[in-house]
């Protein structure tokens, strides 16, 4: 029998509850970075069958225009980690549409190493996976706070929620996003803003493409690799009914239940997966 990752989970069939819809995105004006390919690209198609009246799309990878160009948005090439050119390009967008809705934080880079990883892995893992957070919500949150009315969400990752081992940097800096969307959630969800944390397992993306897979039995794969089209669509749900967390892998949820349970037992397993990869 498979080991758990992280633990066997604590609640049987355990799901998420969706039903009563709260937030709908027709007519509604919407940002997303990362917006070139993968979960970006995805909601972007996603988005586009809910109405909206406008997507904006931001990526430093000049195929943005393509995929903005096929959905009817508008594309806009920029780096995130840029604080000063993000900063220009988020108050244009503002002022040419009025208001946002939606803003979708979900640039993001994986790290790989331990503490062997560079200083500059480090940093453009801290400047892209919680930096492009912080520099969008310094100028989205106000906004939205002078509107009484929002969404923010930020694609962070299953890794922020319970680790992952052999990728220092990622893991550590999804832990911060997760942080920053616990702390914006609780600091202004009672003024208007709704807050979203994005936290899928495997995705087929670029980035998973570019990575070592595990073996076929550890529990990552077991839980499957889903795709992008998956994600958008748990995501829009997740978003319709305003949830914290959307957590397109359902056992996540039993993952981090058993993580909190027993720490010492979750950390005990986790070393135990990493001595099997070797």
């Amino acid at each position: 029998m498979v080991e758990q990752w992280p633990l066997k989970p604590l609640v049987q069939g355990s799901s998420p509850c969706w039903g009563t819809n709260f937030m709908n995105l027709k007519s509604k004006n919407i940002i997303i970075t990362g917006g070139a390919n993968g979960i970006g690209k995805a909601l972007a198609d996603r988005f586009l069958k809910e109405s909206p009246n406008s997507i904006h799309l931001i990526d430093i990878n000049p195929d943005v225009l393509h995929v903005a160009e096929s959905i009817d948005g508008k594309a806009h090439i920029v780096d995130v980690a840029n604080e000063e050119q993000f900063t220009i390009t988020l108050n244009q967008i503002i002022q040419d549409v009025g208001s946002i809705d939606l803003f979708c934080s979900n640039a993001g880079i994986e790290g790989h190493g331990t503490l062997d990883a560079s200083n500059s892995i480090w940093d453009k893992n801290w400047q892209i996976n919680v930096m492009s957070h912080i520099y969008a919500s310094r100028i989205i949150i106000p906004h939205m706070l002078e509107n009484k009315n929002g969404y923010f969400l930020l694609t962070v990752s299953a890794a922020g929620l319970l680790n992952m081992p052999g990728a220092m940097p990622y893991a550590t800096t999804k832990h911060a996003a997760l942080g920053l969307a616990e702390n914006l959630s609780i600091m202004y969800g009672n003024q208007g803003i709704k807050v979203s944390a994005l936290c899928p397992q495997l995705v087929d993306t670029n980035m998973l493409k570019t990575s070592k897979l595990p073996p076929e039995d550890h529990p990552l794969m077991i839980d499957g690799i889903l795709t992008t089209e998956q994600v958008a669509d748990y995501t829009v749900q997740g978003i319709n009914d305003e949830k914290f967390l959307i957590l397109p892998h359902e056992n996540v949820l039993r993952y981090i239940q058993g993580k909190t349970y027993d720490y010492d037992k979750w950390i005990e397993g986790i070393r135990k997966q990493v001595v099997k990869l070797k």
